[in-house]
């Protein structure tokens, strides 16, 4: 059991990795599979899975390491002492704290990662019918919201885990109205002090995320009073946030402090 378990965490490791859409099904299945499990069992489950990952490229151990198992962690570490803390919230948190490990152990790597940026930005010329504006737009655009970008892949991944973990009380999470603060602050900072620029617009950017999620929840809320159709519900409310980035967070954002009871005709 020990070894199966262990390399199927490798294998789903490596699918996680490489279709960013599936990261969550890694955590999803470590936790779902090991929560309640000896110690024994997790010790030795993850043992495998590092010999299997670092057997492969032991640079991904440092992946292995710093996101997911973070991710798993953080899960059991808020759900027995942040009980308190609302669903969102704890979502938030953990991308948060990740994002910004992420951050911090590339900027100690930012010589090396500028080389393979480069590399990078080379391959797509020489491989793409791209032209080199078009390249050069794309990568500044990456460059120039690099955080953002970090921090919505690993919000993805952290709230879809919770998502499948917990689908049964998913019309119950709720979330507070304090990640406003922060926002309003950065906000008139940008916008009134000569400290805006790429920077201030990613944390903008990251603040809104923590509502969008909480708007999707309400409109799937609602539909499913009617329809009964959570998975239905959820993907629709998914869609009107990706169509609709700045509704949602305005209205997310006002939901946050008004409570908003469904009454059934």
């Amino acid at each position: 059991m020990f070894l199966i378990t262990g390399i199927i965490i490798a294998a789903l490791f490596l699918v996680s990795t490489s279709m960013p859409f599936l990261s969550w099904v890694l955590p999803y299945y470590k936790i779902k599979k090991l929560e309640n499990a000896d110690l024994k069992t997790k010790i030795i489950a993850n043992i495998v899975a590092l010999a299997a990952i670092g057997w492969v490229d032991i640079k991904f151990l440092i992946t292995y390491i710093g996101v997911f198992c973070s991710i798993e962690i953080l899960y059991y570490l808020l759900k027995r002492y942040g009980k308190k803390i609302p669903c969102f919230d704890r979502i938030f948190i953990t991308s948060l704290l990740i994002g910004a490990g992420i951050c911090v152990y590339m900027y100690f790597n930012r010589v090396g990662l500028n080389i393979g940026f480069e590399q990078l930005k080379n391959l797509y010329l020489q491989k793409t019918t791209f032209t080199q504006y078009e390249v050069d737009m794309a990568f500044k655009y990456i460059k120039d919201n690099f955080i953002y970008l970090i921090f919505v892949y690993i919000n993805m991944t952290v709230f879809l885990t919770y998502y499948f973990l917990n689908k049964e009380s998913f019309f119950k999470w709720d979330v507070s109205y304090l990640w406003l603060v922060p926002y309003v602050i950065v906000f008139f900072i940008e916008k009134y002090t000569s400290f805006g620029g790429s920077l201030t617009g990613n944390i903008l950017s990251i603040l809104k995320i923590v509502y969008i999620m909480y708007f999707m929840r309400i409109v799937a809320g609602i539909l499913n009073e009617k329809v009964k159709k959570q998975s239905l519900c959820f993907t629709i409310g998914v869609f009107l946030a990706l169509i609709s980035p700045e509704f949602a967070f305005i209205f997310g954002a006002l939901a946050s402090g008004i409570k908003i009871k469904i009454v059934k005709s």
